[in-house]
């Protein structure tokens, strides 16, 4: 029993382990960091704006979602949900997730957690994918109804060569 407890705790030391997971801490790290510079005015002219959206007029899944993160960055959750639904929640998956990898580097070890296998769980993957879809459809649904999204696609490059 103490062979099995001594293996799940076992330190992993070993370069490669640490260089991960000091590369998933800065990949998790970036939107949350983004969000407070992007809150000081500070923008990175390639990453403004949505690109599905400058080339067709159509707006991406993820459209509102930089938005969304700022929202949520000066505290502002109702603006935030506004946005993008789904903003708040991946904001604080990634906070969670900074704070594992964190903890995991002072450590030195995996920690196992019960969101761990939830994260991996093929089905919960393609659950959420589907739920960001149909929410996604919604959303494209009511620009369709208000007419903005006619005008984005005629203001569009796509759209202007089309008529």
């Amino acid at each position: 029993m103490s062979r099995i407890i001594s293996q799940r705790t076992r330190p992993s030391r070993s370069p490669p382990a640490r260089s991960q997971r000091w590369i998933n801490l800065l990949l998790v790290m970036a939107p949350i960091v983004g969000s407070f510079v992007y809150n000081q005015g500070i923008r990175l002219p390639f990453l403004d704006g949505c690109p599905l959206m400058r080339a067709i007029g159509i707006p991406c899944p993820a459209w509102g979602l930089t938005r969304s993160f700022m929202a949520v960055a000066r505290g502002e959750f109702t603006q935030a949900f506004a946005y993008h639904w789904f903003g708040p929640i991946l904001f604080g998956g990634f906070a969670l997730a900074c704070l594992h990898f964190l903890l995991e580097l002072l450590q030195q070890r995996r920690i196992r957690a019960f969101y761990v296998p939830l994260v991996r769980n093929p089905k919960l993957q393609i659950s959420a994918f589907l739920l960001l879809m149909i929410y996604h459809g919604f959303r494209l649904h009511h620009l369709a109804h208000s007419g903005e999204l006619y005008t984005w696609f005629m203001q569009s490059p796509i759209g202007q060569w089309w008529y």
